[in-house]
């Protein structure tokens, strides 16, 4: 019987972010705007997405994507909401906030590391220096 072979290392998946055209960027505004008014008014996050069209399918994934990630951001980020009750007052499924929040953590991370290879770029070695 052969050895299985170590699991192969998952690779950092790419990311693109759109650049939104100015009517683009508009209807994203609008949206979420109105998004945050109808979850204010008490209504779930299906409720809301259907609350405002966009008959854009791609970008209708995007906005709704980035306002759960802002959600995420505002609520378990900044005011340690858990994703237990977000999940409960947004009725969504727990796993899609986990997911999300999976996604969101990996992106900054890519971004992070995509932003510090360009600036150290043109930099020689040995003008860095490190205190350890």
């Amino acid at each position: 019987m052969k050895k299985k072979k170590d699991k192969k290392k998952e690779d950092m998946p790419e990311f693109a972010f759109k650049e939104f055209s100015p009517e683009e960027d508009r209807i994203y505004v609008e949206a979420v705007d109105s998004y945050r008014a109808s979850l204010a008014a008490g209504k779930k996050l299906k409720e809301a997405y259907a609350g405002y069209t966009i008959t854009d399918d791609e970008l209708r994934n995007i906005v709704q994507a980035d306002f759960l990630k802002i959600l995420i951001a505002e609520r378990h980020f900044t005011k340690q909401e858990s994703l237990e009750t977000m999940a409960s007052a947004l009725d969504v499924p727990l796993d899609l906030l986990k997911d999300t929040m999976k996604r969101m953590l990996q992106e900054v991370g890519i971004t992070a590391a995509n932003q510090f290879g360009q600036q150290m770029r043109g930099v020689h070695p040995d003008e860095i220096k490190t205190d350890d």
